[in-house]
């Protein structure tokens, strides 16, 4: 393509800007997405998914059993100048409920921070501003990050102190989903040794609601990471969780208008694996959440997802999972689900990706869990199959 006097001109401004700034890495394009076609074994429902409607977070097995599409994509540029090292992030993510995704108004901004290390008081740790998640720790099996500090904010993380690293944060919540301000600070004090393989993470978290009617509140969290289990090729993964009031036990805000009565406890036991052929990952849940009044809702939950590769492109995937959530007073509501799914992937472990699908899911459930698909089809029923294709690819 030749180009005009202008136009180099203008890569030529933009060059000398680049320099003048620093010298710069180049950019880092990363994301993620997942979407496909599906249907049921009911004419009168074209897609179905199935999820309790009520409980803790973290108790939707996702294998076959995600009738949106969401993709995140990220740029990172990084620069080096005067001993400092610095980046600039940006990410929009899309998430639309349905398979045809042609709504604008689901795409927002999910990150835009920047980040600097190699500071002469602290050469070791980092700052960041803006809006940002990090210290993530999800279960991929139920997509369900059960540490994630989320927001708009600014920090440092990675200080040394003693045998681990401190953290500290503060974000604002101008906006929850009622419009309503608040404050929250988070410390965390992170990788420290406890056994070969092993180390202890912990995470704290205060909130204050800035409105009429609002409620302050604290968590705490402490996760224990432990790889290659008794020498196999087993991870381990636990977290023990509590929080009350405002505090959401994910190291998040909560429900800001929960009072001190608002008690939730949670422990999270995870666990993943590949050996050769094999691959595995699995999920055990206990929580037991009080409300305003001291009522408590317990739930559990259970489930797998194994993945055996048959060539070095073809894997077959099963996943299987029971949860179930009791409120005080209140009936039992019991979802049990099973996936088969042959698939094509660019590897044979149970994470390689990209991943294309063929899937069959059957759940079944309780009078007490209602309509589990949120679809008119299902009122009264308590069982469903569906089928379909996905794409799941992180680049």
């Amino acid at each position: 393509m030749t180009r005009t006097p202008r136009l180099r001109a203008t890569l030529s401004t933009a060059a000398g800007l680049l320099l003048a700034a620093g010298s710069a890495h180049a950019v880092d394009f990363t994301g993620y997405f997942r979407a496909g076609p599906g249907g049921t074994t009911d004419g009168g429902v074209s897609r179905a998914c199935y999820a309790l409607q009520g409980g803790t977070s973290g108790m939707k097995y996702r294998l076959g059993n995600e009738c949106d599409i969401y993709g995140e994509f990220q740029l990172a540029q990084g620069f080096k100048k005067d001993g400092i090292d610095y980046k600039v992030v940006l990410m929009t993510d899309y998430w639309n409920p349905h398979s045809d995704a042609d709504d604008a108004k689901h795409m927002r901004l999910a990150q835009m921070y920047a980040e600097a290390k190699g500071f002469d008081f602290a050469p070791e740790a980092t700052v960041w501003a803006g809006k940002e998640r990090g210290r993530r720790g999800d279960v991929h099996i139920v997509d369900t990050y059960f540490t994630e500090m989320a927001g708009i904010g600014a920090g440092i993380k990675g200080l040394a102190l003693g045998p681990g690293k401190l953290g500290v944060a503060y974000y604002t919540n101008d906006k929850d989903n009622n419009q309503r301000p608040g404050h929250r600070g988070n410390v965390e004090y992170v990788d420290l040794p406890t056994n070969p393989g092993g180390t202890l993470n912990f995470f704290g978290t205060v909130t204050k609601s800035q409105f009429s009617g609002g409620t302050n509140g604290w968590g705490l969290t402490a996760k224990h990471v432990q790889e290659k289990l008794f020498g196999s090729s087993l991870n381990n993964v636990l977290w023990v969780q509590y929080a009350q009031g405002s505090a959401g036990l994910n190291s998040n805000f909560g429900n800001q208008t929960d009072t001190s009565a608002a008690k939730k406890f949670r422990i999270v036991e995870s666990v993943n694996f590949q050996q050769g052929a094999w691959g595995g990952m699995g999920m055990l849940l206990w929580a037991n959440e009080k409300d305003n009044a001291g009522k408590a809702t317990v739930s559990t939950s259970i489930g797998g997802r194994v993945s055996y590769g048959v060539t070095r492109n073809f894997k077959l995937l099963t996943e299987a999972g029971v949860s179930q959530y009791k409120p005080d007073g209140g009936q039992r509501a019991r979802l049990t689900k099973v996936t088969f799914a042959p698939t094509l992937s660019t590897g044979p472990g149970l994470m390689d990706r990209p991943e294309f699908r063929l899937y069959v899911t059957h759940a079944k459930w309780n009078k007490a869990a209602g309509n589990v698909t949120g679809e008119p089809g299902y009122d009264g029923q308590t069982s469903g199959t569906s089928f379909g294709a996905q794409v799941e690819v992180w680049f």
